[in-house]
């Protein structure tokens, strides 16, 4: 993976796109190529500068050929959904801008028909690409935003990356079966592969993402007013089944149903967020952590 930092962020160009890039070098679409990269760069630039309104911190940007992924200081994409939804939203808004530039551009006479022609082509690719809904692409994270506040962060990040292993598949199947009838479609192919092992490695650091997430909600201490989301669960409910279900934007109390005594007694979240950073206290029952 090559990587330079600039300005204060690491900006790293992803092995494929340095492959294509090498390859195009000495054929006559090494122009197109340098388009490309400078397209998904303005697409990125575009979630920068949202990020950087709302005040987050860029660690790092990663640039794929068919757009990138931008990740913000501590993880913290994510925890706050309308930032995550009109930051994933400032890419695609990028392309549509450059869109129309080019087609102002053309009707001048200042770009030639080929150069406008494949300007319009990936830019629309790229947009429409990036926003299906799944997970790492724009439109996952638009679709985890919407979802957070009513299943929770955990859920609706694990409703996105489902959606990715379906989205995969279809590219996958579509571009097989393109090929299979005589129609070479690598650029579908490489998109599904793409897909599956970015919604592979997703899956795999869930658990960790919840419970950064979970970290930073504990460490924050929100002065403005939350609505509450009051959950219910018996004596023996496990803790990582409820932190399951805390939402970005809201604030958490759970009632437990069903102690020896058939009290009803309440948790906050910052009980259960206290007890949950303690060593093995995301597995203990929610009977102990009131016993405690």
């Amino acid at each position: 993976m090559r990587s330079v930092m600039w300005p204060g962020m690491k900006w790293k160009v992803h092995p494929l796109f340095v492959v294509l890039m090498a390859m195009s070098a000495w054929t006559p679409y090494f122009g197109q190529m340098l388009l490309l990269f400078a397209t998904v760069l303005l697409h990125e630039l575009g979630h920068v500068g949202a990020a950087l309104l709302f005040g987050y911190r860029v660690k790092d940007i990663t640039i794929l050929p068919f757009g990138g992924v931008a990740r913000l200081e501590h993880g913290s994409l994510g925890w706050q959904p309308r930032h995550e939804a009109i930051i994933a939203l400032a890419g695609p808004f990028i392309n549509f801008v450059l869109l129309f530039l080019v087609i102002f551009l053309s009707g001048i006479g200042s770009l030639s028909d080929s150069v406008s022609s494949f300007l319009i082509q990936i830019n629309l690719s790229l947009a429409f690409f990036n926003l299906l809904p799944a997970l790492p692409l724009d439109g996952g994270r638009i679709l985890r935003a919407a979802l957070a506040r009513t299943l929770g962060f955990r859920k609706a990040t694990g409703v996105a990356i489902g959606m990715a292993f379906i989205l995969s598949a279809v590219l996958l199947i579509t571009g097989l079966l393109a090929l299979w009838a005589g129609f070479v479609q690598a650029g579908m192919v490489t998109l599904g592969v793409f897909l599956f092992v970015s919604a592979w490695q997703l899956r795999r650091q869930l658990y960790y993402d919840t419970i950064r997430f979970l970290d930073t909600k504990r460490r924050q201490r929100n002065k403005r007013p939350l609505p509450v989301r009051s959950l219910a669960a018996t004596a023996d409910t496990p803790l990582i089944r409820v932190l399951a279900q805390f939402a970005p934007d809201a604030y958490h109390v759970v009632y437990i149903r069903g102690g020896q005594d058939h009290h009803l007694r309440i948790l906050t979240e910052e009980e259960l967020l206290e007890a949950a950073m303690k060593p093995g206290g995301i597995r203990l029952p929610l009977g102990r952590i009131f016993a405690e």
